[in-house]
């Protein structure tokens, strides 16, 4: 059971392994957009419409992710999401923030960011073993900590990582999770009841466009005061009083990008044609065959064999991934990669055919081979 290539745009006659980077846009987004351009020329009561399709997205979405509507705010990116999350710590010189040296730069570049306040922050050393860096993350999980940041799928190797074992050692320090979801939601099950804070980008495997989102577990997480602006609270008495709104609104600063809420809305719901185990299955059985052709060049692959530990990404390391992707072009095979991760990644979702992945397996298996 796939998604028929004939829904998306500018995929005819191209093998398009791209969605780690970007998915392909689907042809009724265009209705989509045709209806926010309506409903942004109808006045108050387009606005209105508009707020109406932002909770229909979030109930969508805590049906995904087992949580509450209420818990889930759209934003302009996850690292916006990740800025909101880190900014409604009281941060005390003598704290600590957990996450691994090859995690998601906005995650990094945070934690460092915050030395300014006295916090320090502790990166174990990637492992090529998922089960070995889950028991460095939690070794590294002190009654100091009070943030631990980590991808449930990784943007550079590609492995899916236990959540649950992270979670448990946060909790029992009194610390809390943050997890981004990018690369897991759309693609394999995610279930976020025991996560403290989640963020996601719509633009991948969810099929939208560029959007953010931010889920606050209010069930786990009591108090909750991210940077504010007019969308996040009620005014009070006065010019300077304000009452931050209760459910996870208060993470939107100002107005959602309505254009791609509603697009999001669209491709939510056309995800939903296929059930989250099935479109599972065809990724990890097509990513495995890509992985297993790509082992015989000898090449060092980052993503585990084990399918309990991949999602989507198969990646493969090489200071040639520039030349590999435009190679790979030229035979129209689109995977992506870049200079600064040193790698490839050719990602399956449910659009790819099993021919698509013979021509990927022909056209990149030589190019790794050759550099």
């Amino acid at each position: 059971m796939y998604f028929p290539k004939d829904d998306f745009i500018g995929i005819e006659g191209v093998h398009h392994l791209a969605a780690g980077g970007e998915t392909p846009f689907l042809k009724h987004h265009l209705a989509a957009v045709a209806q926010f351009a309506t409903d942004k020329a109808g006045g108050m009561p387009g606005r209105e419409r508009f707020f109406a399709a932002r909770e229909r997205v979030c109930i969508m979405l805590a049906q995904m992710l087992n949580v509450d509507a209420a818990d889930v705010a759209l934003v302009g990116s996850s690292s916006a999401g990740m800025i909101q999350v880190v900014s409604a710590y009281d941060w005390r010189s003598g704290d600590e923030v957990v996450t691994v040296d090859d995690e998601y730069p906005s995650g990094r570049y945070l934690f460092t960011w915050l030395a300014r306040y006295g916090v320090t922050a502790v990166m174990p050393t990637y492992d090529p073993n998922p089960d070995n860096e889950v028991d460095a993350i939690v070794a590294a999980i002190t009654p100091r900590t009070r943030l631990v940041y980590v991808s449930h799928v990784s943007t550079r190797t590609g492995r899916r990582i236990d959540l649950a074992p992270i979670a448990e050692a946060a909790h029992s320090v009194g610390a809390q999770l943050m997890v981004d979801a990018t690369h897991s939601l759309g693609i394999v099950a995610v279930d976020a009841s025991n996560i403290d804070f989640l963020v996601c980008s719509g633009y991948k495997w969810l099929l939208g466009s560029h959007l953010g989102i931010l889920v606050w577990n209010r069930r786990l997480v009591h108090e909750f005061h991210p940077l504010v602006g007019w969308r996040s609270a009620k005014p009070g008495a006065t010019p300077h009083d304000y009452a931050m709104h209760a459910d996870a609104a208060r993470a939107e600063v100002g107005n959602p990008n309505f254009v791609d809420v509603y697009i999001l809305e669209s491709a939510l719901r056309y995800h939903t044609r296929i059930p989250i185990d099935v479109i599972e299955a065809h990724a990890l059985h097509f990513g495995g065959l890509l992985r297993e052709s790509f082992a015989t060049t000898g090449a060092q692959l980052l993503t585990p064999t084990d399918a309990r530990h991949r999602a989507g990404n198969i990646c493969v390391a090489t200071e040639q991934a520039a030349a590999i992707v435009k190679q790979a072009a030229a035979h129209n095979v689109l995977i992506w990669g870049d200079h600064d991760l040193r790698r490839i990644r050719v990602s399956v979702h449910a659009y790819v055919t099993p021919t698509d992945v013979e021509v990927a397996q022909a056209v990149i298996t030589p190019l790794l081979a050759k550099n």
